[in-house]
């Protein structure tokens, strides 16, 4: 979190060059697109514009943006504006980035792109001051390019007042934790009524008496163009839809034909039939809508010709349906009734609808100025078809967020990822070598660890756990040489699935893989030299030689059993390895013991109880082996009940299975401009969407600091939560 104080300091010192290049960084962060610099003086270059380059929006050349300190920024704006003219642009918007902080933004944008005739946006300190927490990347840029301008003044940002980060100014990421804590059953039923609802409209354009057909690889990858953050959520699943929506047992009857013998799909007439009636209504509705928008704008601007008019109404439901986009959650609220206080989205949204549209220079602002009174309008003195419409985006809002494909949900998760300190277990360690043959996307648990570890997690080693892996590699070493070595060749399916060490299982399979197609080990001393050298397996230089691999492979730090033993009380060590002895040999018992203890020994030496976060504790035991749990309960109650073990699948479905932030946005952009937002929002349940907002309303309630509390132990609950079903699962421990 870096402090606004210390933004503040540094946009006072900064200079033009690293101020620009901090730019260069910052805004195609927070605007989502990229930017080229103008080439040479024939173009338009640094020395034209006073030493402040001009950068081109890539694939648009009408839109610019500039970066610069000087303080007299109309001048500036002016100057800048008048050559781009002279060498040959023709500007229609330019973005202006200054490191000082302008009064009245508004009235300065709308007179300078009246009198220029250009769509200005201006971007000052205050504004880089509220959106430099962001994200990684505009963390980054601020940390890479103005970071020094504060090194004379360390104390800066040390005050114990800490101010509230954007995932917690938003009930989005506390609605969510508690939606999650809440649902411990899985929600594959949501899922699947999602996955029907997408299915049927890829279906769509299909008819058997046309012998038009789709395989279930075309239809995903149709549903994958339009919502790539949803490969998550139908991976595996659309076939066994497909065949589900095929049975006549499917309510309200068959959706769809399956045509087993060339395993094909299309929508009988029925379905089609139906479908066409609600996208007739659908249609209509927003029709309704956008006819509703072009009156309320025709009643307050009789000056206005009808063809601006017309395009007032659609560059305002854009608007509308942007303002989804970047504040669903709280927009979604605020229009069932939930909420008082318009989100601080909607001129935003009107702006950027307006830019959408091609709209520049004094038209804009005219435009802006329709659209938000028509925009508002229909907030405050909406008709039953406005109502209806909006509600309708607003369940497909929450089905979407339902779904964990929000941007700032995505942001959440990884920043806490990026936040956390791992003493990795034995068996996720184990795990991930018996998936060294496996395809990428399927190697779970390695990809969840590199993953992590690149997001910014300290993944640590340590020495009992060391000894544990190069412990259990000796022993498959022993069981093949002694059971398996004279039948692996010819090892059936039935033998390789039956064995009982993990690694001979992947051993065995894989070499199955060899002699059919040369992809694989070609034996087992190969096998086990992917991860240190056979010949030295059963010697003591093996354990240096499997620290190497497992340092270079995960991106692990090392920690000695004597780093550990300085963190913890002896005695409640060896009380907890006594009391799991009976069920476990002893020294795995005190390894784990160990492993309990120096997670809260961590948390005491780095005073993680004194950190104000909403992501909860950094240190966390990171393993599915649960036995210690019920002989741990005296070491819990003596620090305050927390828990110390971070479930795998946490991680798997939060951080690694979560869609990339950019695939998040590009899901909402494509969907709600089109019939598919209004055709999903009859998948969101009611009872599901009115819980949503009575936890918005919860939300509201608590003030920053309570949220922030809160959040920090719903996440914690989550982490170490072993009962809770995941769509996508580790499974048991081998």
């Amino acid at each position: 979190m870096i402090h606004p104080d210390v933004v503040a300091v540094a946009l006072d010192k900064v200079e033009g060059f690293a101020f620009e290049r901090f730019v260069n960084s910052f805004l195609p962060a927070i605007t989502g697109h990229t930017y080229v610099p103008l080439g040479g003086n024939h173009d338009g270059g640094a020395d034209a514009f006073g030493g402040d380059p001009v950068h081109e929006r890539a694939g648009n050349a009408e839109i610019f943006y500039q970066a610069s300190i000087q303080q007299d920024f109309r001048a500036k704006i002016r100057d800048t504006v008048r050559t781009l003219r002279k060498f040959g642009r023709e500007p229609r918007k330019l973005n202006y980035v200054t490191s000082r902080t302008i009064q009245y933004i508004d009235n300065e944008e709308e007179t300078l792109s009246i009198e220029l005739g250009v769509s200005l946006r201006i971007f000052d300190g205050k504004y880089i001051g509220s959106h430099v927490n962001n994200d990684a990347a505009t963390k980054a840029a601020f940390d890479h390019h103005l970071r020094h301008y504060t090194d004379y003044l360390k104390h800066v940002g040390s005050s114990s007042i800490v101010p509230s980060s954007k995932h917690v100014k938003s009930p989005a990421v506390f609605v969510f934790l508690r939606q999650e804590l809440d649902r411990r059953s899985g929600n594959d039923s949501l899922v699947n009524s999602v996955i029907d609802s997408l299915a049927l409209w890829a279906l769509e354009g299909t008819d058997p008496d046309a012998g038009i057909f789709m395989k279930a690889g075309e239809v995903e990858s149709k549903i994958l163009d339009t919502v790539p953050s949803a490969k998550a959520i139908i991976k595996d699943r659309v076939g066994r839809r497909l065949q589900v929506l095929s049975a006549k047992s499917y309510p309200g009857g068959r959706q769809a034909h399956w045509h087993k013998k060339e395993d094909k799909f299309c929508l009988p007439l029925e379905t089609r039939e139906r479908i066409e009636s609600e996208n007739l209504e659908d249609e209509a509705l927003r029709l309704h809508v956008l006819n509703s928008l072009y009156a309320r704008a025709a009643r307050e601007n009789t000056d206005q010709d009808e063809e601006r008019l017309r395009l007032s109404a659609e560059v305002s439901l854009r608007a509308l349906q942007l303002v989804f986009e970047r504040e669903g959650l709280e927009f979604a609220h605020f229009i069932d009734g939930g909420s008082s206080q318009e989100p601080p989205a909607v001129s935003d949204a009107v702006r950027d609808a307006i830019t959408e549209y091609k709209i520049y220079g004094a038209d804009s602002v005219t435009m802006a100025r329709i659209c938000l009174s028509a925009a508002r309008a229909c907030f405050y003195q909406s008709s039953p078809q406005e109502r209806l419409y909006l509600g309708k985006l607003a369940r497909t809002y929450a089905l979407l967020f339902t779904l964990n494909n929000e941007p700032r949900l995505v942001q959440y998760f990884q920043d806490m990822t990026a936040d956390f300190y791992l003493y990795v277990g034995t068996d996720m360690l184990v795990r991930a070598l018996s998936e060294h043959y496996l395809d990428v996307p399927d190697q779970l648990t390695k990809n969840t660890l590199l993953l992590a570890a690149r997001a910014g997690a300290k993944l640590i080693l340590t020495e009992p756990v060391l000894g544990e892996v190069l412990s259990h590699i000796r022993a498959t070493d022993n069981e093949y040489r002694s059971y398996f070595r004279h039948v692996a060749d010819e090892a059936s399916e039935e033998l390789a699935m039956n064995a009982p060490k993990i690694l001979v299982r992947t051993y065995m399979y894989a070499h199955r893989a060899f002699k059919e197609n040369k992809r694989g080990p070609r034996s087992w001393e190969n096998f086990l030299n992917q991860f240190c050298t056979y010949s030295t397996l059963h010697k003591n230089e093996a354990r240096a030689d499997l620290r190497r691999y497992l340092q270079s492979a995960f991106g692990m730090e090392y920690r000695t059993t004597a780093d550990l033993q300085n963190l913890v009380d002896q005695d409640t060590v060896a009380k907890i390895a006594d009391d799991l002895e009976p069920r476990k040999d002893r020294r795995l018992a005190e390894n784990d013991a160990l492993l309990a203890c120096a997670v809260f020994g961590r948390r005491r030496v780095k005073r993680e109880e004194s950190a104000i976060t909403e992501f909860g504790y950094q240190t966390w035991w990171l393993t599915n082996e649960t036995m210690i749990l019920r002989h741990t309960y005296e070491l819990r109650r003596a620090n305050q009940n927390e828990k110390y073990m971070m479930r795998p699948d946490f991680l798997l479905n939060f951080m690694t299975f979560a869609p990339a932030a950019a695939d998040a946005r590009r899901a909402f952009s494509n969907v709600f401009p089109t019939p598919l937002g209004i055709r999903l929002s009859k998948r969101m349940d009611e009872d599901a969407f009115h819980k949503i907002m009575q936890d918005v309303k919860d939300a509201d309630e608590m003030d920053e600091s309570r949220r922030s509390a809160a959040m920090a132990r719903i996440s914690d609950a989550l982490k170490g939560d072993f009962h809770k079903q995941y769509m996508i699962s580790f499974g048991t421990s081998d």
